[in-house]
């Protein structure tokens, strides 16, 4: 995420004013709210003030855009710099106000020539430096922030756009660290809580996500990014308890987004509503359209609630919007084989999804599994050898390549290759059934899994 613009502090002056100007001054400095500057930050400020009809036409830019009258501030902004060439501030306006507009490659011009007259001002740094990240160029912008930002008094503005620099160039590692340091100096910090989770989620941990996420959301209530990113969490950790009061309170306030829809009707559907499921897709439906992720959501919930038939018209809905749907084309043909029908149009199915994606061990898996109950053992072995070959020790496809070398006569090899899945899940009931089913002993360590409950 790229940080927001922050309304900066109008710069003081010397000379003394006409009444208008200072009313205008006080003006802009209540609606801006505006702040003080850090004593570290206060020292690297410019001393040079604009001259006071350079000033007057900046505060009325500032006014102007405060008010939401870009292009106006930005011709008062432009006669100012005019009157006063060679101040960093207004220059920097200029840039910041082109920014806002949407004029980027000028906005990029103009914050350069800012940063060449005083290239120690953090507002100016600032901007460059989110102008250097929305063009992408996120190593530029790192080695900008890096002086300032390693120190842990650097404004919060700072830290969030170095860590973005850090993140988006893959260095997940870099901004972890980098966002758990800041945060221990600063606890405070919202934005930096929520930075510290998505980089936590990226690395795969998801409960340290959920710790932070739920950090921000105490130190800025309300904050509506957060609170969904949270709860789509948690009904992602099969968490329904926690995330569908998180996604109601987002619903009853906002105009909610389309995969708050879905997380929600995913929600109810894990705790056992699935018409409260079904009613929210339906307005999802009504508001969105057809869309891929909506169909995706009502497959989803029909297999949940045993609607097989409903999951299967949900999927052919998305491969007549999208025909190479991998996800379409596996579910229908994993389905249509596991219930051991319409196997021609399940081979179909499964053999463009291999196609599309033949390095995927899961659709070889589909694949194997569908030549299995066509009765072809020699196509279905050689396809679940590799899915294990690319997959691993994936229990299903360990029970699927078993029951291939049982039918071809293999019964201690399908034993082996069971025991395998039992030891990547133990406990596993589908497959002690198949073992002890060969009149082959389960070894007591794999019977019941690390927490004693059988999945």
């Amino acid at each position: 995420m790229v940080a927001s613009l922050r309304q900066r502090r109008v710069p003081g002056t010397r000379v003394a004013l006409t009444r208008t100007i200072v009313m205008v001054v006080a003006l802009a400095a209540l609606l801006h709210g505006a702040g003080h500057l850090t004593a570290a930050a206060a020292e690297r400020r410019q001393e040079v003030r604009p001259n006071a009809q350079a000033y007057l036409h900046y505060s009325l830019g500032r006014l102007m855009e405060i008010s939401g009258a870009l292009s106006d501030a930005l011709v008062q902004y432009r006669r100012a710099d005019s009157l006063d060439p060679g101040h960093c501030e207004l220059s920097n306006a200029v840039a910041r106000t082109l920014y806002l507009l949407g004029k980027l490659d000028a906005a990029v011009e103009r914050s350069a020539k800012a940063l060449e007259l005083c290239p120690d001002n953090l507002e100016v740094l600032a901007i460059r430096a989110e102008l250097l990240l929305v063009r992408g160029e996120t190593r530029e912008a790192e080695e900008l922030l890096s002086s300032v930002a390693s120190d842990h008094g650097a404004p919060r503005e700072f830290a969030a756009l170095y860590a973005q620099a850090l993140l988006s160039q893959g260095r997940l590692e870099d901004g972890a660290a980098y966002l758990r340091s800041r945060s221990e100096a600063d606890s405070l910090d919202p934005t930096i809580a929520a930075m510290y989770g998505r980089a936590l989620l990226l690395l795969g941990d998801s409960e340290g996500a959920v710790s932070e996420f739920r950090r921000s959301t105490r130190l800025e209530p309300g904050d509506r990014t957060v609170t969904g990113m949270l709860s789509r969490l948690l009904i992602a950790l099969d968490r329904p308890e926690e995330g569908v009061p998180l996604l109601e309170w987002i619903h009853s306030r906002y105009e909610a987004l389309e995969p708050e829809f879905i997380s929600l009707a995913a929600g109810y559907s894990m705790i056992g509503d699935p018409e409260r499921a079904e009613a929210i897709l339906d307005t999802a439906t009504a508001r969105f359209g057809d869309t891929a992720p909506i169909l995706r959501a009502r497959g989803s919930m029909h297999y949940l609630a045993g609607d097989y038939d409903g999951a299967i018209d949900a999927y052919e809905k998305l491969l007549e919007i999208d025909e190479n749907s991998v996800t379409a084309l596996n579910f229908i043909a994993y389905t249509l084989a596991d219930e051991n029908r319409d196997l021609e149009r399940a081979l179909e199915y499964a053999r463009r999804a291999v196609e599309l994606e033949e390095g995927n061990p899961l659709l070889r898996d589909t694949l194997g599994w569908t030549q299995f109950r066509l009765g072809n053992m020699k196509e279905a072995r050689r396809e679940l050898d590799l899915s294990v070959e690319l997959g691993g020790d994936n229990p299903v496809i360990l029970e699927h390549l078993g029951d291939v070398l049982l039918e071809l006569g293999l019964a201690d090899e399908a034993v082996a290759v069971w025991t395998k899945a039992l030891e990547s899940s133990p406990g596993r009931a589908s497959t002690i059934e198949r073992i002890e089913g060969t009149g082959a002993l389960v070894p007591a360590k794999l019977r019941g899994s690390p927490n004693g409950e059988t999945p």
